[in-house]
């Protein structure tokens, strides 16, 4: 074990990313043009939200990965503003891959069926009908919060995450109003997409990039990170740790959306939805705070509040962190490759899947990391029937395909994991 205080002899600290590359902020590269983000964000057909996003970045495999084709440059031309080095073809092996799912489950099938909008509906009224209740009785006890928490969570799994995704419907506008369920639930849609959309699915586990694995000085994710020497037990405090990890959520995406930063800047072609983001942070607030305690101001109130925020945070931290995180799993520093590996790759080997078909429904398929992210627009319902496809494609080429039988496989995988980190100070064996 090292002293504390010491630092990995990484090329560069988790703060320095390795995304800054010489694009307008009005400019977005997709191969070797360079096109406007305006014209573009007016003639997308999937809305101008996600155009806006990823301007003044190369969002080449975004939109492969989104669309499941190559981008049409001839069709578009008019919107184009001039040329750029053009971006390391890493998409091949996923184009094969997608000429096959497209014979299973078409791109114009790949939304949402009838039968979820019934999962939608019971959730929302189970979450919109226990919170009033509460507010109309003035009832504020922990045996009605901590089931509201658990609600809370599904609309996060279920209803905001394919929709930020845009992966419920091939209507824009369906996809940007059910989005909105996550300001409901506390979060802010704007900070989810930048921070998941832009930066987590283009970077899974790269040390630079993803500020999914940035930890923080107590739980260290990431090899950059100094390691301390508490790290050797994080394994087992982490698991305590995340009880808080809804407050800090809702609180940090109140902050990114204000600064308009989340580890990296926002585009800042998007002041109107920043603006509604923290008005809807502002109305939430009244909600769980001011409200309640109107009605009855107490420390007991609050303590009977912050089971909902503990349930609902712990369940979706918990899925979370055992889906990039386990014994196995590859991490990257893109600074000491000579040249970036297949995009699909990159994100089988960074992702794990667990379970089935029953814990895709209640968990709205994140159960199936793997197809998500090599998937972000297909609605989750499919998952199951592509995984064996995957798979397969995987096995075929020498692609390890992480899949765990149980939840409780995978959170031993995560422990070990995460022990590993807390342990070594450049556990090489992983990183590439």
């Amino acid at each position: 074990m090292p002293p504390a205080h010491t630092k990995p002899s990484l090329s560069a600290d988790v703060s320095e990313l390795n995304t800054s590359v010489s694009i307008a902020a009005d400019t977005i590269q997709v191969d070797d043009k360079l096109y406007s983000t305006k014209i573009l964000a007016d003639i997308h057909p999937g809305g101008e939200l996600f155009v806006k996003a990823f301007s003044g970045r190369d969002a080449t495999e975004a939109f492969m990965s989104y669309h499941r084709r190559k981008f049409p440059h001839n069709s578009i031309k008019g919107a184009c503003i001039g040329n750029a080095p053009k971006s390391a073809d890493t998409m091949k092996d996923y184009l094969e891959l997608c000429a096959i799912v497209e014979k299973v489950i078409p791109r114009h099938k790949s939304f949402a069926p009838a039968s979820y909008y019934f999962k939608v509906l019971a959730i929302v009224l189970a979450v919109v009908g226990t919170e009033a209740y509460i507010h109309y009785t003035g009832n504020y006890v922990w045996y009605l919060t901590a089931p509201l928490g658990f609600f809370m969570a599904l609309v996060g799994l279920n209803i905001q995450h394919d929709a930020n995704h845009g992966a419920i419907s091939k209507y824009p506008v369906v996809n940007r109003i059910f989005g909105l369920s996550q300001n409901w639930i506390g979060g802010s849609s704007i900070d989810w997409i930048h921070q998941h959309v832009v930066q987590h699915h283009l970077f899974t586990n790269d040390v630079h990039n993803d500020p999914d694995i940035r930890g923080s000085e107590i739980l260290r994710l990431n090899p950059l990170k100094p390691l301390m020497h508490y790290h050797i037990v994080q394994h087992i405090y982490v698991f305590f740790l995340i009880l808080i990890f809804g407050i800090i959520m809702i609180l940090s995406s109140f902050a990114h959306v204000l600064a308009g930063e989340n580890m990296t800047k926002m585009s800042t072609l998007l002041p109107n939805e920043r603006m509604l983001d923290t008005l809807s942070s502002v109305v939430f607030f009244f909600r769980w705070f001011v409200l309640p305690l109107y009605q009855k101001f107490s420390i007991y109130t609050l303590m009977n509040i912050f089971p909902m925020f503990v349930v609902g945070g712990y369940y979706l931290a918990f899925f979370f962190i055992i889906s990039h995180n386990f014994e196995g799993v590859v991490l990257f520093d893109q600074t000491k490759r000579k040249s970036k590996s297949s995009f699909l790759y990159d994100q089988v080997v960074t992702s794990s899947n667990v379970g089935g078909a029953w814990l895709c429904f209640l968990n709205g398929g994140l159960n199936y990391q793997i197809e998500h992210h090599l998937f972000p627009r297909m609605q989750h319902t499919h998952y199951p029937r592509i995984a064996p496809i995957v798979k397969k494609f995987c096995e075929e080429r020498n692609i390890r395909y992480n899949h765990f039988p149980t939840v409780y496989d995978n959170f031993i995988a995560c422990v070990k994991h995460l022990r590993t980190l807390g342990s070594t100070p450049i556990p090489s064996a992983f990183v590439q």
